[in-house]
């Protein structure tokens, strides 16, 4: 029998899921404070939180005007599926993460070789939004992709951008996935927002070899992390 780790707050989501599930909270329903959250489930603050803005990023509840939450009336099959990931065989994200090392450090290279004024005028504004998300300790993973997008446009290669495209409901998934594991660890979210920022230098400089190397560094630390959480879901 495999004893499943999860971060508390993972477990805290989890537990929300069920009552919803279980429609003991239905949409219009009022969600409980932090303050009830936290005495009915026996933890601090943070764990709540970080599971309540998951739970926001994904649609699930939506903040209401004055405070509070509010369960939103929406398709659960879908919502869960995106904030499910056991839907997604690991397999193919691996196989994903693969993909992009391939494909997003050649676009990264081009990217500085070829990129306009406009091109990072769109780069900056997607890594200002990365920014703010990650501030607001939200999840970011709309804000990720899309200056990841904003690269693969400077390339003005239209083959290589629509081969992104071609992946980009797997490609969301991972991404969030990814992003998911960083809500609460402040390191890792500044070191992931440290490598899109050396990313976006290097090519507002026109340094395709660094850029094409940031670009290599930045997509294998994500796939050593989810291999990392590969392994501690099997243990």
């Amino acid at each position: 029998m495999k004893i499943e780790r999860k971060k508390v707050s993972m477990q805290v989501m989890d537990h929300l899921k069920t009552m919803i599930k279980e429609k003991k909270l239905q949409p219009g329903d009022k969600m409980p404070s932090e303050s009830q959250l936290t005495e009915m489930f026996g933890v601090s603050r943070t764990p709540v939180r970080e599971a309540l803005s998951v739970l926001e990023a994904s649609g699930l509840i939506a903040s209401k005007q004055g405070g509070g939450s509010v369960i939103q009336a929406a398709s659960l099959s879908n919502v869960m599926e995106e904030i499910q990931f056991d839907f997604v065989d690991p397999h193919d994200i691996l196989t994903l993460l693969e993909t992009r090392l391939i494909i997003e450090t050649g676009a990264a290279q081009l990217a500085a070789e070829r990129r306009t004024s406009g091109d990072l005028a769109i780069m900056r504004k997607t890594f200002e939004k990365v920014q703010e998300s990650y501030i607001a300790n939200e999840i970011g993973h709309q804000e990720d992709i899309a200056f990841h997008k904003a690269i693969a446009t400077a390339a003005h290669n239209p083959l290589l951008l629509k081969t992104m495209e071609n992946m980009s409901d797997l490609y969301a998934k991972s991404v969030k996935f990814s992003l998911v594991k960083n809500i609460g660890q402040l390191g890792k979210r500044e070191q992931v927002l440290d490598e899109h920022e050396r990313i976006f230098m290097a090519i507002e400089q026109g340094d395709a070899k660094q850029a094409q190397q940031l670009m290599h560094l930045h997509l294998t630390n994500a796939k050593q992390k989810f291999e990392t959480e590969l392994k501690k879901i099997s243990s």
